[in-house]
């Protein structure tokens, strides 16, 4: 029975471990798709010069998730215009980060970036999705950076902390 609960300690602290190392694998990967999703509202918003609403769902169409059910939910929201854009926005984003493996720092500036959408001219716009894009870009290098120095550290750290959680109980 003793070596049963050793073994679920082990297995358990393993898991922990490899969760931990698959967030921070996760984090670049959904900052890139977010990158992504600005430079199709910035070609839908300068080219085509679609309203919001419909350059949402068309990057909710493109993009998968976590990220296309954001969009589809701002397009939804936008469409019965309960509330003002800049709390929409914001829920959406707390949201987003709820689901995906975005961190505060990406929350603060994505925050940022829709207290602006929607309310200067088509010149200002670019300026501040190039300034958003910017910020994201350093923070998916300190993701990378980051998942490079802990990813697989956090694997064998998992394993070794059931081992001596184990031990130390014996």
């Amino acid at each position: 029975m003793k070596w049963i609960g050793v073994l679920l300690l082990i297995s358990m602290s393993t898991a922990l471990g490899w969760e931990w190392g698959r967030a921070l694998k996760q984090r670049p990967k959904h900052i890139q798709l977010f990158l992504q999703s600005l430079q199709i509202l910035e070609a839908e918003m300068v080219y085509s010069q679609v309203p919001l609403q419909e350059a949402f769902q068309i990057i909710a169409k493109k993009l998968p998730n976590p990220i296309a059910p954001f969009y589809q939910e701002l397009a939804d929201a936008l469409e019965n215009k309960e509330k003002d854009f800049d709390e929409i926005w914001e829920e959406c984003v707390q949201k987003l980060i709820g689901q995906s493996s975005l961190q505060k720092s990406e929350l603060e500036i994505l925050i940022q970036f829709g207290r602006t959408l929607g309310q200067h001219d088509i010149e200002q716009q670019q300026k501040h999705l190039k300034l958003t894009n910017l910020y994201l870009e350093e923070q998916w290098k300190n993701a990378t950076e980051r998942f490079n120095t802990y990813g697989r550290l956090s694997n064998v750290l998992g394993l070794l902390c059931g081992i001596f959680l184990a031990l130390l109980f014996i």
